[in-house]
């Protein structure tokens, strides 16, 4: 957020429609890469280097991709990314922002919602306990292509079936679109147990599609912001 509030602070709070669709790019990338997970001093120095040479948002830009080589999010940056992964937060917003809802109650996605019911979790859509005593990993169990985000009371009403006992009834329930807006992969034979490596195969391009959707959307329209409220 440091180069956000200088770049403000610069520009007297005066920022075009252009900077701040570039800047929102900006962070969303900036953040789900890791851009100062290695060497953040130096590189922040860099980025507010331009800034007060009075560059725009536009040439961080160009940093981002010399550091990482590209800008877009690739399925293989979710292997093994959980829920300490900038990727998470990021997967989180876009799917808000997608319409995706609780696989009973309807309810949208928020931060705001009360009470243990309702409060949004993070879901296991293959449960953990049979995932270990399956033999998988701990990285591949709690990678963020095996995530939902549900209500707490739909958490507990799934505990730990599989996908082959649960989906039915949320299809049943709900139809195919709250499963399809959570991404989950519409193939029953990637809803068992021995297919979970493929689930996650199909999944995580399912979410990089999404991801990149969202930082283009932002970029294109500059109408989605980190902080959107549950009313837009």
């Amino acid at each position: 957020m440091i180069p956000i509030a200088v770049l403000s602070t610069v520009r007297k709070e005066e920022l075009s429609n252009k900077d701040e669709r570039n800047l929102l790019r900006w962070l969303y990338v900036a953040n789900a890469r890791g851009h100062y997970s290695t060497s953040s001093e130096t590189t922040l120095d860099a980025d507010l280097s331009l800034i007060f040479n009075g560059k725009g948002p536009e040439s961080l830009i160009p940093i981002l991709e010399s550091q990482f080589g590209r800008l877009h999010i690739a399925p293989q940056d979710f292997v093994g990314r959980g829920t300490r992964s900038a990727l998470f937060s990021l997967t989180y917003l876009a799917l808000k922002h997608d319409g995706a809802k609780d696989w009973f109650t309807g309810l949208g996605l928020s931060l705001t919602h009360q009470g243990n019911y309702h409060f949004i979790q993070f879901h296991h859509v293959f449960p953990k306990s049979l995932l270990q005593a399956d033999g998988y990993e701990k990285s591949e169990i709690n990678e963020i292509a095996n995530m939902a985000f549900i209500t707490g009371r739909t958490n507990r009403r799934i505990s730990n079936k599989l996908p082959t006992e649960y989906f039915p009834s949320i299809v049943g329930r709900r139809g195919e679109e709250a499963l399809r807006d959570q991404r989950i992969p519409m193939d029953t034979k990637l809803w068992e147990m021995e297919n979970y490596r493929s689930f996650l195969e199909a999944r995580r391009k399912a979410l990089a599609d999404l991801l990149n959707r969202f930082i283009d959307g932002a970029y294109a329209s500059g109408s989605v912001g980190l902080l959107d409220t549950d009313e837009d």
